[in-house]
């Protein structure tokens, strides 16, 4: 993997777009690329984009003190960028970045407003992810990777903790160390979520346990309440059936009652209709009428015929002084006086007869009609008597003799109609006689039946009373079923009839006991139920959630464990090695001396002064296992130069400072060599002499690292591939002009060859 383009557009200086391409790696070098250009030009705007696009965060290590100050602030021939965006083109054919591109463009943009974005690809990242990415690539940021003006020293200066963040970059152990931490921030979060997940738990334990308590006696009042539906299945299903089986047998009963009233009615309808065809023989025919009236018409006629023939006589004896003999008939007034009584009779007899409305009652009236009958032939018994010769003293009125014979005969004619009708009406009399026999008979029968079917009639009703007794009991029962067994009253109605071998008396004391029960037990809000599930829902969740928490917890631990097994092992061999080529770098810019790096513990980091810093470098050579177990916290610089007596590095010149942390660089770069090293004027305070062995060793460590330098020194430029010089134009943004001083070579010894020729 090696550096390959950067895209500079807006950022500081660097107002229009700017293209520094790098040249690929040879199989002799990995290139050397310089950046030259006069103070003020902004060449270190080259090191600060690249610092910047890989997420450097602070301000001060870019020169600025705002985010927008990143952003090309204009000029007076120039206005001002609105964003600021840097690129930088990673080649990774070798897969160094664990990412399936051969290709990774590193992007970072930034607005006036403060908004940043970060892509890989143009796809939108976190910060976080190119750390990561980064990290395992063995350069970021704050990594050696890029030494800017200034922090060439800070390494000498800086306090060891940070110094040894420093070399845990170096020793490539970052990456390591991100994930530590990012398992230490899961680790706090999964701690501080089961705090709050116990202090949940704390709080609806006790209403759990008053809610598990009702649900309990929830439960016990199910098990009583389904015994209670047994026991009231049973008692109401017995009750039901019975009475029931006692409904249908009354019910057959019933029938059999009304089949057999029904048969009887049949009967009694069919003597009705006999009786009434009697009835109607004897009531609806006029014959008896017809005879009657024909025989009462004709005794009126009679009578009016009497009436004239004695008025005719009474004319003739008034008129002729007619003589009666001794043996004097019947007075006029004593005839009219018995027709007269005859007559009434007859009226009462009549009226007697048209009111009679049975056979029966006819057949009491014919006495009193046979008594009028013998008096009215008693009486004409007595007229009919031969009346003794008259004598008279005038003769007879022959018109009053003609109308008398006239009577006379119109009464024979009238007594000969008179015996026959009365014979007809004795002849229907007899009739009649037999008539009423077979009446009379059927109408005894009709009594006996009417009898009978009244008896069935009142049993009938007897048994229909009972049946609505049933079936009020019935009602009654179902309305209280319904009421203790509410929907389950109709399985209980449709089921098959319960054992009956059971006392039905004995369930009701049981039935009642339960009831006593539940009623002790009370009752129990159903939203209870309700609140306990969700209440015990949430208990389990959080209890799962503890436990998924611990469980997390232990794996992190063991993570953070593991993570610090690999550090260590990694710090130790990355340590031992840097403290070797270190002394060996050393030796070779100074020319001889010693120089070493300490690591410190916890409780070391208090001494300060030298001999305290000896003892412990002594004591962690004599028990490096001892040591070992106890976490180091910092690193500790002890340099000699040649001809010198002093370790404190805080009592060298800045030039010995400067070589001893181009040595501490250069060492760092020959264990774990970074893709590529940003230099920002590193050897700025060398002299001559050792700003030639700073060329020489840049040019030996150019063969496993691709470096940009910024510089003014002609050793480092000489060693250079290719040469990028900036310059500042008018409107006050910088501008780039290349050379590629191998193509210059070649040129030049094309010349020198030709000049020979």
């Amino acid at each position: 993997m090696f550096l390959q383009k950067l895209e500079v557009l807006g950022f500081k200086s660097f107002a229009n777009k700017t293209d520094i391409d790098f040249l690929p790696p040879s199989a002799a070098s990995k290139g050397i690329t310089a950046v030259v250009g006069p103070n003020g030009s902004g060449k270190s705007n080259v090191a600060d984009a690249i610092r910047w696009v890989l997420g450097e965060q602070s301000l001060k290590m870019l020169r600025g003190k705002k985010s927008e100050d990143v952003i090309f602030s204009g000029s007076e021939k120039r206005p001002r960028s609105g964003y600021a965006e840097v690129s930088l083109f990673l080649n990774n054919e070798d897969g160094k970045l664990p990412i399936d591109y051969s290709e990774v463009a590193l992007s970072r943009r930034i607005y006036r407003d403060g908004e940043s974005e970060y892509l890989i690809n143009k796809n939108k990242v976190r910060l976080t992810d190119i750390q990561l990415l980064l990290a395992q690539a063995n350069f970021g940021a704050r990594s050696y990777s890029v030494i800017g003006q200034g922090m060439i020293d800070s390494v000498l200066t800086a306090t060891p903790q940070e110094r040894k963040e420093f070399f845990d970059e170096a020793a490539g152990v970052k990456q390591f160390q991100l994930k530590r931490h990012q398992s230490e921030i899961k680790l706090a979060a999964a701690k501080e979520n089961l705090v709050q997940a116990e202090m949940l738990v704390s709080e609806i334990e006790p209403r759990l346990r008053s809610l598990s308590r009702q649900v309990k006696r929830l439960e016990e009042r199910g098990a009583l309440e389904e015994e209670l539906r047994a026991l009231e299945h049973q008692y109401y299903g017995r009750l039901w059936h019975d009475l029931a089986k006692q409904i249908a047998a009354r019910q057959a009963e019933l029938d059999k009652l009304e089949a057999a009233r029904n048969e009887k009615e049949g009967m009694l309808d069919a003597a009705k209709a006999e009786l009434a065809t009697l009835e109607r023989q004897e009531t609806g025919t006029d014959e008896f009428s017809s005879l009657q009236a024909g025989y009462e018409k004709i005794l009126d006629e009679k009578n009016r015929l009497r009436e004239r023939e004695f008025k005719v006589r009474g004319k003739i004896e008034v008129a002729q002084e007619v003589r009666r003999q001794v043996t004097t008939p019947l007075p006029l007034s004593k005839i009219i006086e018995e027709i007269g009584e005859i007559g009434k009779r007859q009226d009462v007899f009549l009226q007697k007869l048209r009111q009679a409305k049975t056979a029966d009652d006819a057949r009491k009236l014919a006495d009193e009609f046979a008594a009028i009958a013998e008096t009215t032939a008693t009486l004409r018994a007595r007229l009919e008597r031969p009346a003794p010769e008259m004598t008279t003293s005038k003769e007879k009125d022959p018109a009053m003799v003609a109308e008398l014979t006239d009577i006379l005969a119109k009464a024979e004619t009238i007594n000969a109609n008179l015996k026959t009708a009365h014979d007809s009406l004795q002849s229907y009399r007899e009739r009649e006689q037999k008539t009423k026999g077979k009446f009379f008979e059927l109408q005894r029968s009709l009594e006996s039946k009417i009898a009978a079917s009244h008896d069935l009639e009142r049993r009938l009703s007897e048994s229909r009373i009972d049946m609505a007794r049933l079936e009020t009991r019935r009602d009654g029962l179902e309305q209280e079923m319904t009421a203790e067994l509410k929907e389950k009253a109709e399985h209980v109605k449709s089921s098959v009839a319960p054992d009956s071998t059971i006392a039905i008396e004995s369930l009701m004391p049981q039935i009642e006991r339960l009831k006593y029960q539940l009623q002790l037990i009370g009752g129990i809000d159903p939203e209870a139920v309700r609140e306990h599930e969700e209440i015990k829902s949430r208990y389990d969740f959080l209890e799962g959630q503890i436990t998924d928490l611990r469980k997390a917890m232990d794996d992190l631990d063991r993570v953070i464990a593991e993570l610090d097994m690999t550090i260590k092992a990694r710090s130790e061999s990355a340590f031992r090695n840097l403290n070797r080529d270190f002394d060996r770098y050393f030796r070779s810019l100074f020319g001889g001396g010693h120089a070493e790096m300490i690591q410190l513990k916890e409780e070391e980091l208090e001494m300060t002064d030298e001999s305290i810093a000896t003892e412990a470098a002594e004591a962690q050579e004599e028990a490096p296992k001892k040591a070992g177990d106890r976490r180091i916290v910092g690193i500790e610089i002890h340099a000699t130069p040649p001809g010198k007596k002093i370790k404190n590095i805080a009592m060298l010149s800045g030039g010995e400072r400067a070589l001893i942390s181009i040595a501490l660089i250069c060492a760092i770069m020959v264990n774990n060599p970074s893709p590529f090293v940003v230099l920002d004027e590193v050897d700025a305070a060398l002299d001559e002499s050792n700003a030639s062995r700073f060329a020489e060793i840049l040019s030996e460590l150019s063969a496993r690292t691709q470096f940009i330098v910024i510089t003014h020194n002609r050793y480092t430029m000489h060693k250079a591939n290719v040469l990028y010089g900036v310059t500042m134009s008018d409107d006050g943004a910088s501008t780039l002009l290349s050379i590629n001083l191998d193509e210059v070579g070649k040129l030049k010894n094309d010349k020198k060859e030709k000049a020979k020729a």
